[in-house]
């Protein structure tokens, strides 16, 4: 009887273990999103003309940035006033526009003109906050990847994303280039909504 009853409890335990496994693997992944970007709208050598944002196959997130034109670190540094930088406008707790995003995954580039990703949390009346790094490459010289991991933002359910091109020593004005044009952007459904 005792026999019996222990293979019984192992048959259940592995079917609710089973079952368990089948709940918890990964959805499928979300179409890439993507938003095109007037070639010129922008007095700015850093002219987006193309944001993509994806779920890669191993779960990070991945963004490409395209640019009118071949570019490099040289083209971010600035001798004075604020360094120029490739961003990735994130949104994971609030809807945009009304509020300012929660996070910024962005593309610098050091004294060395090399370019580094950074992922850095938006915190009220204080500069950004370092969270985590990103992983850049250059799949051309027009374009920028960059990659990290949806636990670095708190993985977010749904994501809604702009990028942001902006030049050495910008102002925050007219040489500030968004794709897509605010006030729209990406949305990204990373779980499934019960």
């Amino acid at each position: 009887m005792r026999g019996r009853w222990a293979a019984a409890l192992l048959t259940t335990c592995g079917v609710a273990a089973g079952g368990v496994t089948t709940a918890t693997a990964a959805a499928p992944a979300p179409a890439p999103q993507v938003a095109a970007d007037a070639k010129g709208d922008v007095r700015s050598p850093l002219d987006l003309t193309r944001f993509a944002l994806a779920r890669s196959s191993d779960g990070r997130l991945r963004a490409s940035l395209t640019l009118a034109a071949a570019w490099d670190g040289r083209d971010l540094l600035s001798s004075s006033g604020n360094p120029g930088s490739l961003c990735l406008k994130l949104w994971t707790t609030s809807a945009p526009p009304d509020t300012t995003p929660q996070w910024l995954v962005c593309v610098t580039a050091g004294k060395d003109a090399v370019l580094r990703g950074s992922v850095l949390q938006q915190r009220a009346n204080k500069l950004p906050a370092r969270t985590g790094g990103a992983d850049v490459s250059r799949p051309s010289d027009r374009s920028v990847t960059i990659r990290f991991s949806q636990t670095a933002i708190g993985q977010p359910a749904t994501l809604y994303a702009a990028a942001e091109a902006a030049r050495p020593g910008c102002p925050r004005g007219s040489c500030v280039d968004l794709a897509p044009d605010a006030p729209s952007t990406l949305t990204l459904k990373l779980k499934a909504t019960k």
